[in-house]
């Protein structure tokens, strides 16, 4: 009786230690997945890009060919660069070395007239759409700036479009910032489907809309700034991700500005640092992968001072409109 005993004891000792090893294997795989999703969480170390100042131009005033306030910009097919001049009221038209060609536009309500312009797009045909921010609509002209149309005003229930991206079919895209939504119309101003977005921190909504680009697949990105980062729609305006820039401050009170190269690398301005954050599309996985932040040139002396509109032509070199500056920088990264 006394043998039987001890064996019966000796079991439950082994079913004892059994248990402890399984609450230290559970132990340490809990350890592990905890140091995985933190390490996960970390941002990315900043890794910058060199870039070559190729020039940079403009001065202060309200006289043709100089600025005051620049924001958005765009280049047309045919190889000129259209600029914002907010606080003039206006759209100024220069070559891509600089020379000033033209400009159209003053304050008021009218058809060609602007309130606190924002942003600009030009479509494959030339045309150009401006955001007339507090008109509460985006007007389009032709090339050589004669007004074609208006789209939306208060039936579509805008309030402050700060932004206008126009995709390579020539679907016009609308960041109306004030409803923090993004709505799509033909080129005609027709809408095409419903808005998106709205105020929030969900998926797809947006704390502040503002910088629209599209890469190749005709994916559409939006900067949600007030979220610290890029909402990633399809064509239809379906959301498929999001990217977070951690180089955009939430005391920045600018708007960021994004664009897309030809080699489908995506820049977002980050205004309050006088930096642009990089990022690849071109993945395998498609999932965007940050590539580095452009801050300086090859001497390492800094390129921007309050960087907001961007712009990409033919040979990827990068145009940036300075703000306070009242200049346009036109670089090329060395990747």
């Amino acid at each position: 009786m006394a043998k039987k005993k001890a064996k019966k004891k000796s079991k439950k000792t082994k079913k004892k230690g059994s248990g402890g090893r399984t609450f230290l294997f559970i132990l340490v795989a809990f350890i592990v997945i905890v140091f995985i999703i933190a390490k996960s969480r970390q941002p990315e170390p900043v890794k910058y890009i060199k870039a070559d100042l190729l020039g940079s131009w403009g001065q202060s005033g309200a006289k043709p060919g100089q600025m005051n306030g620049p924001r958005g910009i765009a280049i047309s097919p045919a190889g000129f660069l259209y600029v914002v001049d907010m606080l003039n009221s206006r759209i100024d038209e220069f070559a891509l070395d600089g020379k000033f060609i033209k400009t159209w536009g003053t304050k008021g309500d009218k058809p060609g007239e602007f309130n606190e312009p924002s942003g600009i797009a030009t479509g494959t045909d030339g045309n150009v759409y401006v955001a007339d921010a507090w008109n509460g609509r985006i007007q389009k002209f032709d090339a050589n700036g004669k007004y074609i149309l208006e789209i939306g005003g208060t039936k579509s229930g805008f309030y402050s479009p700060r932004n206008v991206g126009v995709s390579s079919s020539n679907l016009v895209y609308v960041a109306d910032t004030g409803t923090s939504r993004l709505h799509r119309f033909d080129s005609n101003g027709n809408r095409v489907g419903q808005p998106v977005g709205g105020i929030g921190g969900g998926a797809g909504k947006f704390n502040e809309i503002f910088g629209i680009a599209f890469d190749s697949k005709g994916n559409v990105y939006a900067a949600d700034h007030g979220n610290r980062r890029i909402n990633i729609f399809n064509s239809d305006l379906k959301y498929i991700g999001k990217i977070k820039v951690a180089g955009w401050q939430e005391n920045d009170p600018t708007w960021p500005m994004l664009a897309v190269d030809s080699k489908d690398n995506l820049y977002a301005v980050a205004s309050a640092t006088g930096e642009i954050w990089v990022y690849s599309l071109n993945t395998p996985n498609n999932k965007p992968k940050y590539l580095g932040t452009i801050k300086t040139d090859t001497q390492g002396r800094p390129l921007f001072a309050q960087p907001l509109g961007i712009a990409i032509d033919k040979d990827d070199n990068i145009y940036i409109s300075e703000m306070n500056k009242n200049q346009i920088t036109k670089i090329k990264p060395r990747f």
